[in-house]
């Protein structure tokens, strides 16, 4: 792998806190640049953005973009450069609901094309929910356009749902132009189910539910899922090699655990680990 990007997903909340500082320490790692998420955008006009991420010589590669943020993102984004404007993942409760999701993404993808980018989707877990005969992303896969829409394969949420990344890339070639690498060290069982412990909690003035400290730990172990790239249960050299066939893909280290007690380490051990594949 030569040039390696991280989400500013990466350590959540860290961007918010220290924005410069988590560039310098991308930059210091030594990554090609950034998938921004949660990024100050609100703070920095694109000539701005674009001026520091210069500074720490970074580039933007591509954007996570919830929904209901499109259209200023549309404005905002090509300034930068951004190549690929990315839908982070979106709810889907029932079949019929998941073949308009897909014509929601459709419309998304020409617009989003009609602005100079190129639009995704990020799965998680949940896309490989079964509706009848298929799953969520089986449906995203076979009635999105692909002149319209790619998509960015969470190996570590593919594996989560039992599914192997390396053999659902290789059934659908072309499909995907991004791979968040990320590590998993086991198969999600009901016990993971984090939103249905959180359903009955009181939530705070920003949204989020009030943890008991029993939750809390819980949540705290439940993170180190997130091991040590090469360490879990994926089979990383195929992740690349049915990656690399796909053409130009772009990968994003994204990581939810500083498995080392420090983030800058652990990204500069993910980026070490990754070079050598």
């Amino acid at each position: 792998m030569k040039d390696i990007y991280l989400i500013t997903a990466s350590f959540a909340g860290e961007i918010k806190r220290d924005f410069r500082g988590y560039l310098d320490m991308t930059h210091r790692a030594g990554y090609a640049g950034i998938e921004m998420f949660n990024f100050p955008c609100d703070e920095y006009s694109p000539t701005q953005m674009k001026a520091v991420l210069q500074e720490y010589e970074l580039t933007a590669i591509s954007a996570h973009v919830r929904v209901e943020e499109t259209d200023p993102m549309l404005e905002y984004l090509p300034e930068l450069g951004v190549k690929f404007m990315v839908c982070p993942g979106i709810q889907v409760t029932s079949e019929q609901d998941a073949h308009e999701k897909a014509e929601l993404l459709n419309r998304l993808g020409e617009r989003a094309k009609s602005a100079g980018m190129r639009y995704g989707y990020h799965n998680h877990d949940t896309d490989f929910d079964r509706y009848g005969d298929e799953t969520v992303i089986d449906i995203f896969l076979r009635e999105t356009d692909p002149e319209l829409v790619t998509f960015e394969l969470d190996a570590a949420w593919a594996w989560r749902a039992g599914v192997n990344a390396a053999e659902f890339i290789n059934a659908h070639p072309g499909r995907f132009d991004l791979i968040h690498v990320k590590e998993t060290s086991r198969v999600l069982g009901p016990e993971d189910n984090f939103r249905k412990l959180f359903a009955g909690l009181p939530r705070g003035e920003d949204g989020r539910p009030i943890l008991t400290p029993e939750l809390r730990a819980k949540l705290e172990e439940h993170r180190k899922i997130n091991c040590k790239l090469g360490e879990g249960i994926i089979d990383m050299p195929s992740l690349k090699k049915a990656a690399d066939a796909q053409g130009d893909v772009v990968y994003i280290v994204e990581r939810e655990y500083a498995y080392t007690g420090d983030n800058y380490t652990t990204i500069l051990e993910d980026l070490e680990y990754l070079k050598k594949l």
